[in-house]
């Protein structure tokens, strides 16, 4: 095989990164602390996001919205 354009299904594949079981559970118990876990887009936040200061910065604008 030659240089050049890599066979039709080889190509890498972009690996998407996850937030920890234990991320997860931290930024629960904030919304918790926060009395807005119960909301959807809480919910939806802690299971879609990326990384425990994006969710933590998510929940604390929906915090701002609702309280502030």
């Amino acid at each position: 095989m030659g240089r050049g354009k890599p066979a039709f299904g080889t190509s890498k594949k972009m690996t998407v990164k996850t937030i920890s079981e234990q991320d997860k559970k931290d930024l629960k118990t904030l919304a918790d602390d926060f009395r807005i876990s119960n909301r959807k887009d809480v919910q939806d936040i802690i299971a879609n996001c990326k990384s425990y200061a994006e969710g933590q910065q998510k929940i604390m604008r929906v915090y701002a919205a609702v309280y502030l």
